[in-house]
Protein backbone atom coordinates (compact mmCIF):
# COMPACT_ATOMS: atom_id res chain seq x y z
CA UNK A 1 0.00 0.00 0.00
CA UNK A 2 2.87 2.43 0.79
CA UNK A 3 4.51 1.89 -2.63
CA UNK A 4 1.25 2.48 -4.47
CA UNK A 5 0.61 5.66 -2.53
CA UNK A 6 4.10 6.95 -3.35
CA UNK A 7 3.63 6.31 -7.06
CA UNK A 8 0.30 8.10 -7.00
CA UNK A 9 1.85 11.08 -5.25
CA UNK A 10 4.66 11.32 -7.78
CA UNK A 11 2.19 11.20 -10.67
CA UNK A 12 0.16 13.95 -9.07
CA UNK A 13 3.24 16.14 -8.66
CA UNK A 14 4.34 15.59 -12.25
CA UNK A 15 0.87 16.40 -13.50
CA UNK A 16 0.78 19.61 -11.53
CA UNK A 17 4.17 20.67 -12.88
CA UNK A 18 3.00 19.99 -16.46
CA UNK A 19 -0.05 22.20 -15.95
CA UNK A 20 2.11 24.99 -14.57
CA UNK A 21 4.50 24.81 -17.54
CA UNK A 22 1.71 24.98 -20.10
CA UNK A 23 0.05 27.90 -18.34
CA UNK A 24 3.35 29.66 -17.67
CA UNK A 25 3.43 33.41 -18.84
CA UNK A 26 6.95 32.78 -20.09
CA UNK A 27 5.67 30.13 -22.45
CA UNK A 28 3.02 32.49 -23.74
CA UNK A 29 5.62 35.16 -24.30
CA UNK A 30 7.80 32.77 -26.24
CA UNK A 31 4.92 31.79 -28.47
CA UNK A 32 4.01 35.43 -29.08
CA UNK A 33 7.59 36.66 -29.48
CA UNK A 34 7.12 36.77 -33.29
CA UNK A 35 4.07 38.90 -34.21
CA UNK A 36 1.44 37.14 -36.25
CA UNK A 37 1.67 39.72 -39.05
CA UNK A 38 5.45 39.52 -39.47
CA UNK A 39 5.23 38.27 -43.06
CA UNK A 40 3.00 41.22 -43.99
CA UNK A 41 5.38 43.86 -42.69
CA UNK A 42 7.86 45.44 -45.17
CA UNK A 43 11.54 45.27 -44.19
CA UNK A 44 12.99 48.44 -42.72
CA UNK A 45 13.80 50.99 -45.45
CA UNK A 46 11.73 49.30 -48.17
CA UNK A 47 8.97 51.90 -48.06
CA UNK A 48 11.40 54.79 -48.51
CA UNK A 49 13.06 52.94 -51.39
CA UNK A 50 9.70 52.43 -53.06
CA UNK A 51 8.87 56.12 -52.61
CA UNK A 52 12.21 57.11 -54.14
CA UNK A 53 11.61 54.79 -57.10
CA UNK A 54 8.13 56.26 -57.57
CA UNK A 55 9.55 59.81 -57.53
CA UNK A 56 12.15 58.75 -60.09
CA UNK A 57 9.46 57.33 -62.38
CA UNK A 58 7.38 60.48 -62.03
CA UNK A 59 10.42 62.66 -62.77
CA UNK A 60 11.23 60.68 -65.91
CA UNK A 61 7.63 60.94 -67.08
CA UNK A 62 7.75 64.74 -67.03
CA UNK A 63 8.45 66.35 -70.42
CA UNK A 64 11.86 67.93 -70.87
CA UNK A 65 11.81 71.70 -71.25
CA UNK A 66 14.41 73.17 -73.58
CA UNK A 67 15.37 76.73 -72.67
CA UNK A 68 17.33 78.41 -75.48
CA UNK A 69 20.55 80.10 -74.39
CA UNK A 70 20.50 83.87 -74.05
CA UNK A 71 24.06 84.73 -74.98
CA UNK A 72 23.83 85.72 -78.63
CA UNK A 73 21.56 82.82 -79.46
CA UNK A 74 19.64 84.54 -82.31
CA UNK A 75 22.78 85.18 -84.35
CA UNK A 76 24.68 82.73 -86.48
CA UNK A 77 24.83 81.40 -89.99
CA UNK A 78 21.75 79.24 -90.10
CA UNK A 79 19.87 77.74 -93.00
CA UNK A 80 17.08 75.88 -91.32
CA UNK A 81 15.52 74.19 -94.32
CA UNK A 82 16.94 72.81 -97.54
CA UNK A 83 18.54 74.94 -100.21
CA UNK A 84 16.28 73.40 -102.81
CA UNK A 85 13.42 71.05 -102.05
CA UNK A 86 12.57 68.36 -104.57
CA UNK A 87 9.61 66.07 -104.01
CA UNK A 88 11.46 63.31 -105.87
CA UNK A 89 14.34 63.25 -103.39
CA UNK A 90 14.58 62.42 -99.70
CA UNK A 91 15.27 65.43 -97.50
CA UNK A 92 18.06 65.51 -94.94
CA UNK A 93 17.24 67.52 -91.83
CA UNK A 94 19.87 68.71 -89.36
CA UNK A 95 18.42 68.08 -85.90
CA UNK A 96 18.98 71.24 -83.87
CA UNK A 97 17.08 74.47 -83.17
CA UNK A 98 17.24 77.36 -85.64
CA UNK A 99 19.56 79.37 -83.39
CA UNK A 100 23.11 78.86 -82.17
CA UNK A 101 22.57 75.97 -79.80
CA UNK A 102 25.12 75.01 -77.17
CA UNK A 103 27.25 72.03 -76.23
CA UNK A 104 29.75 71.52 -73.44
CA UNK A 105 31.48 68.70 -75.32
CA UNK A 106 34.47 69.56 -77.52
CA UNK A 107 33.58 66.62 -79.79
CA UNK A 108 29.82 66.17 -79.58
CA UNK A 109 27.62 63.96 -81.69
CA UNK A 110 25.46 65.72 -84.25
CA UNK A 111 22.19 64.18 -85.40
CA UNK A 112 20.26 64.44 -88.62
CA UNK A 113 17.20 62.84 -90.14
CA UNK A 114 16.42 61.44 -93.58
CA UNK A 115 12.81 60.83 -94.59
CA UNK A 116 13.29 58.19 -97.26
CA UNK A 117 15.75 55.90 -99.07
CA UNK A 118 18.73 57.63 -100.68
CA UNK A 119 19.39 56.80 -104.35
CA UNK A 120 22.61 54.88 -104.88
CA UNK A 121 23.72 57.55 -107.36
CA UNK A 122 23.47 60.27 -104.70
CA UNK A 123 25.94 61.31 -102.01
CA UNK A 124 25.45 62.55 -98.47
CA UNK A 125 28.09 65.12 -97.49
CA UNK A 126 28.75 66.47 -94.02
CA UNK A 127 30.35 69.91 -93.73
CA UNK A 128 31.62 71.77 -90.66
CA UNK A 129 32.93 75.31 -90.88
CA UNK A 130 33.68 78.20 -88.55
CA UNK A 131 30.65 80.45 -88.83
CA UNK A 132 32.46 83.28 -90.61
CA UNK A 133 35.09 81.05 -92.21
CA UNK A 134 35.80 80.20 -95.81
CA UNK A 135 37.47 76.79 -95.84
CA UNK A 136 35.56 73.94 -94.18
CA UNK A 137 37.13 72.19 -91.22
CA UNK A 138 35.43 69.00 -92.42
CA UNK A 139 33.84 68.14 -95.75
CA UNK A 140 33.34 64.42 -96.00
CA UNK A 141 30.96 62.00 -97.67
CA UNK A 142 28.95 59.93 -95.19
CA UNK A 143 27.85 56.33 -95.66
CA UNK A 144 24.43 56.20 -97.27
CA UNK A 145 21.77 55.43 -94.64
CA UNK A 146 20.29 51.96 -94.88
CA UNK A 147 17.01 53.12 -93.36
CA UNK A 148 15.05 56.34 -93.04
CA UNK A 149 15.15 57.95 -89.62
CA UNK A 150 17.61 59.60 -87.25
CA UNK A 151 21.31 59.35 -88.08
CA UNK A 152 24.41 60.22 -86.02
CA UNK A 153 27.66 62.02 -86.84
CA UNK A 154 30.46 61.75 -84.28
CA UNK A 155 32.86 64.68 -84.52
CA UNK A 156 35.47 62.57 -82.74
CA UNK A 157 35.54 60.29 -85.81
CA UNK A 158 36.92 63.26 -87.78
CA UNK A 159 39.42 64.29 -85.12
CA UNK A 160 37.51 67.53 -84.48
CA UNK A 161 37.68 69.46 -81.22
CA UNK A 162 35.66 72.64 -81.08
CA UNK A 163 37.13 75.86 -79.69
CA UNK A 164 35.27 77.56 -76.82
CA UNK A 165 32.95 80.47 -77.59
CA UNK A 166 33.31 80.05 -81.36
CA UNK A 167 30.23 79.66 -83.53
CA UNK A 168 30.28 76.84 -86.05
CA UNK A 169 27.92 75.98 -88.91
CA UNK A 170 27.36 72.38 -89.86
CA UNK A 171 25.30 70.93 -92.66
CA UNK A 172 24.15 67.69 -94.23
CA UNK A 173 23.72 67.79 -98.02
CA UNK A 174 22.19 65.39 -100.48
CA UNK A 175 24.15 65.70 -103.74
CA UNK A 176 22.72 64.18 -106.88
CA UNK A 177 25.25 65.12 -109.57
CA UNK A 178 27.23 67.95 -111.08
CA UNK A 179 24.31 70.35 -110.90
CA UNK A 180 24.81 71.81 -107.41
CA UNK A 181 21.60 73.82 -107.71
CA UNK A 182 19.75 70.54 -107.18
CA UNK A 183 21.50 69.87 -103.86
CA UNK A 184 19.25 69.40 -100.83
CA UNK A 185 20.93 71.02 -97.83
CA UNK A 186 20.04 71.41 -94.15
CA UNK A 187 22.25 73.53 -91.91
CA UNK A 188 22.46 74.43 -88.22
CA UNK A 189 24.88 76.11 -85.83
CA UNK A 190 26.55 75.27 -82.53
CA UNK A 191 28.85 76.76 -79.93
CA UNK A 192 31.09 75.16 -77.31
CA UNK A 193 30.59 76.61 -73.82
CA UNK A 194 32.11 75.78 -70.46
CA UNK A 195 30.52 73.43 -67.94
CA UNK A 196 29.91 76.38 -65.62
CA UNK A 197 26.57 76.78 -67.36
CA UNK A 198 25.38 73.75 -65.38
CA UNK A 199 25.75 75.76 -62.17
CA UNK A 200 27.06 72.73 -60.32
CA UNK A 201 23.96 70.67 -61.06
CA UNK A 202 24.52 66.98 -61.87
CA UNK A 203 24.63 66.27 -65.59
CA UNK A 204 21.47 64.77 -67.08
CA UNK A 205 19.41 65.19 -70.22
CA UNK A 206 16.87 67.24 -68.28
CA UNK A 207 19.50 69.59 -66.84
CA UNK A 208 21.22 69.93 -70.22
CA UNK A 209 17.92 70.95 -71.82
CA UNK A 210 17.09 73.47 -69.12
CA UNK A 211 20.54 75.07 -69.43
CA UNK A 212 20.37 75.46 -73.22
CA UNK A 213 22.72 72.55 -73.99
CA UNK A 214 20.64 71.15 -76.85
CA UNK A 215 23.31 68.89 -78.32
CA UNK A 216 24.17 67.31 -74.97
CA UNK A 217 20.52 66.72 -74.07
CA UNK A 218 19.74 65.10 -77.41
CA UNK A 219 22.89 62.97 -77.32
CA UNK A 220 22.22 61.79 -73.76
CA UNK A 221 18.71 60.65 -74.69
CA UNK A 222 19.94 59.03 -77.91
CA UNK A 223 22.66 57.13 -76.04
CA UNK A 224 20.08 55.89 -73.55
CA UNK A 225 17.75 54.83 -76.37
CA UNK A 226 20.59 52.92 -78.01
CA UNK A 227 20.82 50.87 -74.80
CA UNK A 228 17.05 50.49 -74.29
CA UNK A 229 15.29 51.21 -77.61
CA UNK A 230 11.92 50.07 -76.27
CA UNK A 231 11.86 52.64 -73.45
CA UNK A 232 8.74 54.68 -74.22
CA UNK A 233 9.53 57.40 -71.69
CA UNK A 234 12.98 58.09 -73.17
CA UNK A 235 11.52 58.21 -76.66
CA UNK A 236 8.79 60.59 -75.52
CA UNK A 237 11.40 62.91 -73.99
CA UNK A 238 13.46 62.95 -77.18
CA UNK A 239 10.33 63.56 -79.26
CA UNK A 240 9.50 66.46 -76.96
CA UNK A 241 12.88 68.05 -77.69
CA UNK A 242 12.27 67.71 -81.42
CA UNK A 243 8.87 69.35 -81.15
CA UNK A 244 10.21 72.23 -79.08
CA UNK A 245 12.80 72.90 -81.79
CA UNK A 246 10.18 72.79 -84.57
CA UNK A 247 11.55 69.55 -85.99
CA UNK A 248 8.27 67.70 -86.49
CA UNK A 249 9.35 66.21 -89.86
CA UNK A 250 11.68 63.94 -87.90
CA UNK A 251 8.61 62.62 -86.06
CA UNK A 252 6.04 62.40 -88.84
CA UNK A 253 7.98 59.84 -90.87
CA UNK A 254 8.11 57.45 -87.91
CA UNK A 255 4.43 58.03 -87.15
CA UNK A 256 3.48 57.17 -90.73
CA UNK A 257 5.61 54.03 -90.64
CA UNK A 258 3.81 52.81 -87.51
CA UNK A 259 0.38 52.89 -89.20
Amino acid sequence: MRATSGSTSRRAVLGALLVLLVASPGAAQREDAVPADTELRAPSGTQSQQEAAQRSREERAKPLVYKPPRRGSPQGKVAGASRKASAALPHPLALAPDHVAWTQSASPSLFWHIDGPVPETARIVFTLIVDDGIEPLVERALPLPTDAGIQRIRLADFGVRLQPEVDYAWSVSLLTGDDRSADVVSERSLRLVGDEVLGGRPASARVFAEQGLWYDAFEALSDALDDTPSDAELRAQRDSLLRQAGLEPALSQRAQASH
